[in-house]
């Protein structure tokens, strides 16, 4: 195959406008609805094929990245007019390549004048920056308070790859937080991957924005994300880019097939959850109710024989009332990871749990609580912890603490 770079120079492409637009779908599944389109940048020089990557590296290396960066941009929201016209409730994401921006960008009113040249809102326009090619903080600042001041949408791109810098998302407090494809690609099957999903959905619900996963092809994927609480996608479950709007038909139709499994998904783990965790509650009273006849003495003993007797509970322990532990750790040894012995130590006689979660709402007066899972500082398992108030053979109010065993 003949080398593209020297077939078309980048000049020559910029000059002769030989970029065009593919639409790629914006799509939130609970809102059943086609939020809007990111625009692609597609050469169309004659007889050339050349990535959008590979044209923006020659731009960077021929010192024109600016003018091809504007070009792209010129070229999707004239195609986006015809579209904004007919439904002025859809949003048109489109791309700034941070390398671009600078002091003279941040200032300049460039794309203001565009986007009203072919009668869009700036309200229905997303900017979509990769902030770590931008190396210049202040500049990429002054840049989003500008856009924003007039009225457009921010979204960071690629967030949870290698390279972003996460200190500059409460600087920059997007609208939107774009999913890298690197995180959410088979995260169904990925406990690590969920947890950092789930941080980022968390930050970007406290900044009061939108999380959205890119790059989503597998409906297993789409449906954990969904239960994560991520609800906007883009990817090729809902089609690939091309030059005209998706069919809405095909593209309502994976919505409320989607909609339809995490129903049916939801309720069934909602149904699982409250029958385990009646399972656990009757498990761990019964554990109480036996704890009731004894004093401090043959406490471990007991504990052991519960340990025994029930595969799932990794530890048991008892507290006092002021939160301080006064049985030793009764833990099932298949289940301590003994490689981690130096991280993960079951606590002994003494310790102090009074700032723990499982402690404080019953110091509170909740008769039981059951915290979300964690990794155990016992076992280094991932599990629960119930606590249950009891009182002794003495009348002594105490605590009975049990992690349960919550891996998959």
């Amino acid at each position: 195959m003949e080398n593209t770079a020297e077939a078309v120079t980048i000049r020559e492409i910029i000059e002769r406008e030989w970029v065009g637009t593919a639409f790629h779908s914006l799509i939130s599944v609970k809102r059943r609805a086609l939020l809007g389109v990111e625009a692609l940048s597609r050469c169309t020089a004659p007889g050339e094929d050349i990535p959008p990557q590979e044209l923006f590296r020659m731009a960077l290396e021929e010192g024109c990245l600016l003018e091809l960066d504007r070009l792209c941009r010129q070229k999707a929201l004239e195609a986006f007019a015809p579209i904004h016209a007919k439904n002025r409730g859809l949003i048109l994401s489109i791309n700034v390549d941070g390398h671009a921006i600078d002091s003279d960008v941040a200032r300049s009113s460039y794309l203001l004048h565009k986007v009203k040249e072919c009668g869009i809102n700036p309200n229905n326009v997303l900017i979509e920056i990769v902030e770590s090619r931008a190396r210049d903080t202040g500049a990429l600042a002054e840049f989003v308070a500008g856009c924003r001041k007039n009225g457009f949408l921010i979204a960071l791109d690629d967030v949870g790859a290698g390279h972003s810098n996460l200190d500059r998302i409460p600087l920059l407090k997007p609208d939107v937080l774009k999913l890298d494809r690197s995180l959410v690609a088979g995260v169904d099957g990925h406990m690590t991957r969920l947890e950092v999903v789930k941080s980022f959905v968390q930050m970007a619900s406290r900044l009061g924005s939108l999380a959205l996963a890119e790059g989503v092809e597998r409906q297993e994927d789409i449906l954990c994300l969904l239960e994560a609480g991520v609800d906007v996608f883009q990817g090729f479950y809902f089609g690939r880019p091309a030059r005209q709007m998706p069919p809405a038909e095909t593209i309502a139709e994976r919505i409320e097939y989607l909609a339809r499994k995490f129903r049916a998904n939801a309720t069934e783990r909602f149904s699982a959850q409250k029958a385990l965790y009646a399972r656990h509650d009757a498990l761990v009273f019964s554990i109480c109710d036996a704890l009731a006849n004894l004093g401090s003495i043959g406490l471990d003993q007991a504990l052991t024989g519960f340990i025994d007797e029930y595969e799932q509970i990794e530890c048991l322990y008892v507290l006092s009332a002021k939160g301080v532990q006064v049985s030793d750790t009764v833990c099932n040894p298949s289940k301590l990871r003994k490689r981690k012995r130096f991280i993960y130590e079951p606590a002994r006689i003494g310790a102090d749990h009074s700032l723990k979660e499982y402690y404080l709402p019953l110091r509170a007066g909740l008769p039981k609580f059951t915290t979300q899972p964690y990794i155990s500082l016992a076992s280094g398992n991932r599990c629960i912890t119930i606590s249950a108030a009891f009182k002794d053979r003495d009348n002594r109010s105490c605590i009975l603490c049990a992690d349960i065993d919550c891996r998959d």
